[in-house]
């Protein structure tokens, strides 16, 4: 018998610090509560954005009715967070932490990018860049990892990649890559 079966995360009932109930609390309970890789509740669950967000010592876990819930967490958590979390340019996390498939790095999937962790650092890729990554084969394609997140230019926006390079024209809306 755990005591998640009750509704309540562990966490709760030794250190009396927060709840973990619901959908966020399932999720927490998913990937192994305290002991997984958020770490204890540092707070209850609370309103954010048109969903609901509960913080742990080592991320957070993002809830919507139309994401449901995902836990960010770590570097990508902490990029997710510095870039601006649900209202930013990514939206609402859509995934929880993943491996990349050629298992050198991890990412989180979110309503209109990616966030990337790799030797290469850890930044996002979103919106027509992403697009265009995904036709290159992502991180296992000719361009490797993200080196930067999205960076004015000149003509519009762009992501420089450990091979390269992917620019978004603004007035045109045509993709180049180098």
């Amino acid at each position: 018998m755990t005591l998640s079966m009750f509704g309540v995360a562990a966490c709760d009932l030794f250190d009396g610090s927060c709840e973990t109930t619901g959908a966020i609390g399932a999720r927490y309970d998913e990937v192994g509560g305290p002991t997984g890789p958020l770490g204890d509740c540092t707070g209850d669950e609370r309103g954010r954005d048109g969903g609901r967000q509960q913080d742990f010592e080592h991320g957070a876990i993002y809830w919507t009715p139309d994401s449901a819930a995902w836990e960010v967490h770590g570097l990508i958590g902490d990029k997710y967070e510095d870039i601006g979390g649900p209202p930013a340019a990514l939206g609402w996390p859509v995934s929880g932490e993943l491996p990349t498939p050629n298992g050198v790095g991890q990412f989180n999937r979110f309503q209109t990018g990616n966030i990337y962790h790799s030797p290469a650092g850890t930044h996002p890729v979103y919106g027509a860049i992403l697009d265009e990554y995904a036709r290159q084969g992502y991180e296992n394609g000719r361009l490797g990892f993200p080196t930067s997140g999205e960076e004015s230019v000149p003509a519009g926006r762009r992501t420089n990649f450990e091979r390269g390079w992917i620019e978004w024209n603004s007035t045109t809306g045509a993709i180049t890559t180098g």
